[in-house]
């Protein structure tokens, strides 16, 4: 299994214009043009212009670029393009999605949108005018290698949390088993991985983590939440109303020993960005019960304003945050894990979070 390649946005901007460049290479009628970032020429939302010549007739290739190719990503970014589109009413505009692996399923919510797609693995198709280019390549070369899938499993995640929850600091072996709740091996596994990385080193008082931000970013790009349970529901508070309600729920439920504000909405107390009406809550059974309670809550299958979630595991009760008086949330980093995978500008959340809240904590010397 290869190793994940880390792109950052300028490596990645450039590996997309070659690999657009080189696919018009292969018709030759067509030709391009010119390569603009959206935001030099409307400010919205998709993240390039490609001015495209095909024989006498000039095309715009709309595109937006992701980071991760899971198709609840490409849903959300098949919608901006649609939402650009719809918005410009241009003629000769072509929606382009790309990333640095699509599955099949990703490429298939493509087609099914009308939408081109290509990947940094050289899986492509586009078709607009009287174009028609596909292509297929190799498997994903940016997964996780084998041997770090452990890392990143749901028993190290605790050990992880702990070791990111800033201010960092060193730690034995020992107070890692005690504070995570894992066995002695499983610390000792993380801890080995951690080295042979180099994310972490060593010293007389334990083992602190060194390149917090690298381990941080390779946990995201293998993370994928899985909830025991979700469950949709809706309340007529909102406002004050609802904070106050929540409030007393939180307090209710231990202090957030069973229920706590989760993504979008505990990103709200830490460092606001995305406006987002619905409420993320993680909550076990009981938690569950006394929210439905104090929220007046009633089940719905759509148009729902709360998600319930209930975690596997309930270290996201034990790394709870009190962000303000009353508001209890899931940690910082677990909250920053949670919004990287939300779809729509989670992602914009997850990276303001992290440049506002985690590296300068990170930067802090722990007592």
């Amino acid at each position: 299994m290869k190793q994940a390649e880390k792109l950052n946005h300028s490596e990645f901007e450039g590996r997309i214009v070659a690999l657009l460049r080189e696919l018009c290479a292969r018709v030759p009628f067509l030709k391009v043009k010119s390569f603009k970032p959206v935001q030099e020429v409307f400010g919205s939302q998709p993240d390039w212009l490609v001015e495209v010549k095909a024989g006498d007739r000039s095309w715009v290739w709309v595109v937006e670029g992701k980071r991760h190719g899971q198709p609840r990503e490409v849903r959300s970014g098949l919608l901006q393009l649609q939402r650009f589109l719809d918005q410009t009413k241009a003629k000769n505009c072509y929606g382009v999605l790309v990333a640095p692996f699509l599955s099949e399923e990703s490429a298939r919510l493509c087609v099914e949108a009308g939408m081109g797609y290509a990947d940094l693995a050289g899986n492509a198709r586009l078709s607009f005018d009287q174009v028609f280019i596909e292509t297929h390549g190799a498997d994903n070369p940016f997964r996780v290698k084998r041997h770090l899938r452990s890392l990143f499993s749901a028993k190290a995640g605790r050990v992880l949390r702990v070791l990111l929850t800033p201010p960092l600091r060193a730690w034995k072996v020992t107070e890692l088993e005690a504070l995570a709740g894992v066995s002695l091996g499983q610390v000792s596994n993380v801890r080995k991985l951690l080295l042979d990385r180099e994310w972490a080193a060593v010293g007389e008082a334990g083992m602190r983590l060194s390149k917090p931000e690298e381990l941080a970013r390779a946990w995201q790009d293998s993370y994928e939440p899985r909830p025991r349970s979700r469950e949709t529901a809706y309340t007529l508070l909102h406002g004050e109303a609802l904070d106050a309600a929540m409030r007393a729920a939180l307090a209710e439920a231990g202090n957030g020993e069973h229920a706590v504000l989760a993504s979008y909405s505990a990103a709200r107390w830490f460092a606001p960005y995305a406006r987002q009406a619905t409420q993320f809550v993680y909550a076990d059974t009981e938690g569950a019960k006394i929210l439905k309670r104090h929220l007046q809550l009633q089940p719905v299958e759509r148009g729902e304003n709360v998600v319930l979630l209930e975690p596997h595991e309930d270290d996201v009760f034990a790394g709870r945050v009190e962000a303000a008086p009353g508001i209890w949330c899931s940690g910082l980093v677990q909250t920053w894990l949670d919004l990287s995978v939300a779809g729509e500008r989670g992602g914009e959340a997850a990276e303001h979070l992290l440049r506002e809240k985690l590296l300068p904590a990170w930067k802090e010397i722990a007592p």
